[in-house]
């Protein structure tokens, strides 16, 4: 028989202390074996539906409050419902590579198992409380989780005994610290530095982990949380939408020179991954022959050499020249309305854009440019877009330390034509057709969070999508 949940209060003995079950607020429909039923929805229970407010219950209520951001407790009330109810998954760094892994949230105090890039457990867990303590070589230290990107290392089946005490199956990723079962995970970090888990979470893990499983420790950036949005999918949130089927695309480029291509700007493209570059070259793309194709190019703005390729796949450079000087950051756009796109310059140490209408070829140079204008101020990072829809490219420049974004519909000198504020200082700025109306606008890239931030207007305001996309270096406008 189901057991419902009163006022009456059940104390209930767990294997790690005493904790006191408080039910949730009268509810008549609120069963225990309900909410049990709920949580192993969402991916925070994996025991029993049996209606029994035990233990494992109440861990898994733990892991939610964790998740959620609210009052840690064991206990449920049922204006939690409606948080449950629209809790679709948390922020992570999406990694193309990886996935399946683990990740371990410091700041909530929850780890999550992936599989095929998707959540599908979230975990309680205890971490390092930071407190003085000595290791086992006699040195004075402090009791820390160490953050970063590692791999299991090894594992011990069953009941190891420490220097530090007793750990239940240990899954060790770097050096002597594991994820391991714990008779006491608490609501707070309160290990010697290893992420404890409960003893049944412990046991439940044996056919999930792997030695080699990539293990990623972090604490959560500002700003961002789970995802909440009933009856539905979202990578963040919002919807860049594109009702004609015209809308431009992006890249994305990892440290290693692979870039991700997506088939669309939605919450589940399809990716195509491929290398071309070298590590540190700074990617654009643009039509260089015509198809009505942006395709990659790079600039080595070591030696300030152009590398052009006519598809979106692995390869050697079709086209190569010599432009610009040493630090110079490249520009791609149809300057001249006649279909093609060139390679032009902004060059930092003069605030200046140079423009030329036409390509270079066998490794040569090129000779002056057509348009040389300054425009911006020190420190500001040059973009290019059609901003009036008029079938031509003009230039912007985004200052990353405020979020200020200027623009000209012009290649000439003089002040800006659109001004106004997108983004956060420090991210990543290209402009292109995201919502089919032929004008350019704006999106960002934030590397703090992995997240890509679309606009679908020029103006100040909050964006009309979001992306997670992870932790990548720099994004390119396909379209």
């Amino acid at each position: 028989m189901l057991r419902r949940l009163t006022h009456l209060a059940l104390t209930v003995t767990l294997i790690f202390g005493l904790v006191a079950w408080a039910p949730p607020e009268a509810d008549a429909s609120t069963t225990v074996a309900n909410l049990q039923t709920r949580l192993k929805a969402k991916g925070f229970y994996r025991g029993a539906i049996d209606g029994i407010a035990g233990a494992q219950t109440q861990q898994a209520i733990m892991a939610f409050r964790k998740e959620v951001g609210v009052t840690r407790s064991f206990s449920w009330s049922s204006s939690l419902d409606g948080l449950l109810r629209d809790y679709v998954r948390p922020w992570l760094p999406y990694r193309h590579d990886e996935p399946d892994r683990v990740e371990v949230n410091l700041s909530r105090q929850v780890m999550y198992l992936i599989r095929g890039n998707k959540v599908q457990q979230v975990f309680p867990i205890s971490s390092g409380n930071g407190q003085p303590y000595t290791n086992s070589f006699g040195k004075f230290t402090n009791a820390r989780t160490p953050t970063g990107d590692f791999k299991i290392q090894r594992h011990v089946r069953g009941e190891r005994i420490s220097y530090l005490g007793f750990l239940w199956n240990p899954w060790y990723f770097t050096g002597g610290y594991a994820l391991h079962g714990s008779s006491s995970v608490p609501a707070y970090p309160a290990s010697h530095g290893c992420v404890r888990l409960t003893m049944w979470d412990s046991d439940w893990l044996e056919s999930q982990l792997w030695v080699g499983m990539p293990v990623h420790v972090w604490y959560e950036p500002a700003g961002v949380g789970p995802t909440f949005a009933p009856n539905a999918d979202l990578g963040i949130g919002g919807s860049a939408g594109c009702p004609n089927g015209n809308c431009d695309r992006v890249a994305f480029q990892d440290r290693g020179g692979r870039f991700y291509l997506w088939d669309q700007l939605s919450h589940n493209p399809a990716i195509s991954a491929f290398f071309y570059g070298n590590p540190g070259d700074t990617p654009f793309s643009g039509d260089w022959n015509g198809d009505g194709q942006k395709t990659l190019g790079l600039y080595r703005r070591s030696d300030g050499y152009v590398y052009l390729r006519n598809s979106n796949t692995q390869g050697v450079a079709n086209i190569t020249f010599y432009f610009g000087n040493p630090g110079d950051i490249p520009l791609a756009g149809d300057f001249d309305g006649d279909g093609y796109d060139t390679v032009s310059i902004y060059r930092p140490s003069e605030q200046r854009f140079y423009i030329i209408n036409k390509l270079g070829a066998d490794g040569g140079g090129l000779g002056a440019a057509e348009f040389s204008f300054q425009f911006g101020a020190p420190g500001d990072v040059p973009f290019v877009g059609d901003f009036d829809g008029n079938g031509t490219d003009t230039v912007g420049v985004y200052r990353p330390s405020t979020g200020q974004t200027f623009i000209k519909n012009t290649l000439a000198d003089g002040p800006a034509d659109l001004a106004f504020v997108f983004g956060n200082p420090g991210d990543k700025i290209v402009a292109g057709d995201w919502n089919g109306d032929g004008r350019d606008t704006v999106a960002v890239y934030r590397p703090t969070t992995g997240v890509f931030y679309v606009k679908n207007s020029n103006t100040t305001g909050a964006a009309d999508a979001a992306f997670d996309v992870g932790y990548l270096q720099s994004v390119v406008t396909i379209d």
